[in-house]
């Protein structure tokens, strides 16, 4: 049974990030053109509980390379660094923790990470920024949203992969059967389109994708973790005729910059309810033949495979 999901947003803030490589005032730039780094590690989420990150940063800039510690107990860490153009990448081995008694004790909880990684930020001197690295965590007994300044909405869509071919280095895939799920929040629009067609449309932010079940191990090992950071746009449309209707495209957030389509497809299995304007409503679906395509550019060149989702859309639960 696949778990619903705890969402867990963590808004790393930045006063006044800089470039990389010193993590001293004396080290790092003349005349005071500093900035202090600041990355808050703690957050109390709204079940009460008191979330912890331990990590370690590795930030790349015009002073050069420099790896931050983060695995402490501490609720901050602070780096004074020059200005420039700086990336700010979560090594892996970090751990996302969870206390129920105030921080007296932590148990660590199953969490992906959401946002590119590493991610690109311009520094100016005395100036305050922020960068946002924000993890999605799943949990089998509910879901929730906490945050650091930045509200989410926990989301899913999941199902399992009904392959019919594969090219490149996808070819092995046609007689396997990988299941997948992506996770992310969404923005929600109500759209009326041209020919009267009530359209509910969904753009992520937070964005990550897992593969389960692979014998083969591409889509675990490569296009998975390259979704990373992603972004989805997917819909759900009511038309004039009684039919309703969905299609979407999720793509990767880096390497190799997956791309997968879905539908149109006119649903079969479930009809949506519809508000008082006659838009679809937010609902779990669960279709089982809805065609798909994904491609990428892969170390054998362009792969592309085609099938059917059993897709289901989990929306947020509270």
């Amino acid at each position: 049974m696949r778990s619903s999901l705890l969402r867990l947003a963590l808004s790393l803030a930045a006063c006044a990030l800089a470039a990389t490589g010193c993590a001293t005032a004396s080290d790092s730039g003349s005349d005071g053109e500093v900035g202090t780094f600041v990355i808050p590690l703690q957050q109390t989420g709204a079940d009460g509980a008191l979330y912890h990150l331990s990590a370690q940063f590795q930030i790349f800039g015009p002073a050069g390379t420099q790896v931050v510690d983060a695995t402490g107990g501490d609720p901050s860490v602070t780096v004074i660094l020059p200005p420039g153009l700086n990336a700010v990448q979560l090594l892996d081995g970090w751990t996302l923790e969870r206390s129920f008694d105030g921080g007296a004790s932590f148990a660590p909880v199953s969490a992906v990470l959401g946002t590119p990684n590493p991610f690109g930020v311009r520094v100016l001197a005395n100036f305050s920024d922020t960068i946002v690295f924000q993890f999605i965590v799943r949990q089998a007994t509910g879901s929730l949203t906490i945050s650091f300044g930045v509200t989410l909405h926990p989301r899913e869509l999941a199902g399992g992969m009904i392959i019919t071919s594969g090219t490149g280095d996808f070819a092995p895939y046609t007689t396997v059967r990988p299941d997948f799920a992506f996770y992310h929040d969404a923005f929600v629009e109500h759209l009326t389109l041209p020919d009267g067609t009530k359209r509910l449309q969904f753009s992520s932010g937070a964005f990550a994708g897992e593969f389960f079940n692979d014998t083969i191990g591409v889509l675990t090992g490569t296009i998975g973790p390259s979704y990373t950071g992603g972004f989805a746009q997917y819909h759900f449309d009511a038309k004039p005729d009684g039919t309703q209707e969905i299609a979407g495209e999720i793509d990767g957030g880096n390497t190799p910059f997956p791309v997968m389509t879905f539908g149109p497809f006119t649903l079969v299995f479930t009809r949506l309810p519809l508000d008082p304007d006659g838009f679809p409503t937010d609902v779990f679906i669960n279709e089982p033949n809805v065609p798909f395509t994904l491609e990428a550019v892969l170390a054998g060149g362009d792969s592309t495979l085609t099938g059917t989702l059993r897709f289901r859309n989990v929306p947020v639960t509270n």
